[in-house]
């Protein structure tokens, strides 16, 4: 172990078990019925949820283009508002938000700048979690 390393603690595992929990109902929500993923894109905070493209269409930000390009033709095709008659309108919205995304993430520059905010969000977050981690440690 290094100078800088400590010993994992139950609240280490806790945390892992809880960011694998949550990766698995990401997954399950992955394959909603067309009403539950235009319920998922219109939900109350969507505004929000929505600014993110890899949220929008379920996929990694480490996902290829060509992986990308398949979500985004299941998803458009299960929210599409043809096939969704009873809830046109907002199957058109989710339509359009998840056309949105795929715009964003098809293009070089957009995606690089997408992935350039995630990797920043995410060493701030780790960031964060260290230094939450260090205090509750002081503590014990």
């Amino acid at each position: 172990m290094s100078f800088n390393e400590r010993p994992t603690t139950s609240k280490d595992t806790s945390f892992d078990s809880f960011y694998t929990e949550v990766k698995e109902i990401e997954k399950r929500d992955s394959v909603l019925t067309s009403s539950q993923q235009i319920d998922r894109l219109l939900r109350p905070g969507s505004t929000y949820f929505n600014l993110n493209p890899f949220e929008v269409l379920q996929i990694e930000p480490s996902a290829t283009v060509e992986e990308i390009k398949k979500r985004y033709r299941t998803l458009s095709i299960l929210v599409h508002p043809d096939k969704n008659q009873d809830n046109k309108d907002r199957a058109q919205t989710a339509f359009d938000i998840i056309n949105r995304a795929w715009k964003t993430l098809e293009n070089d520059v957009t995606r690089k700048k997408c992935l350039d905010v995630y990797e920043e969000a995410k060493e701030r977050t780790d960031h964060m979690i260290a230094e939450k981690k260090k205090e509750a440690s002081k503590r014990e």
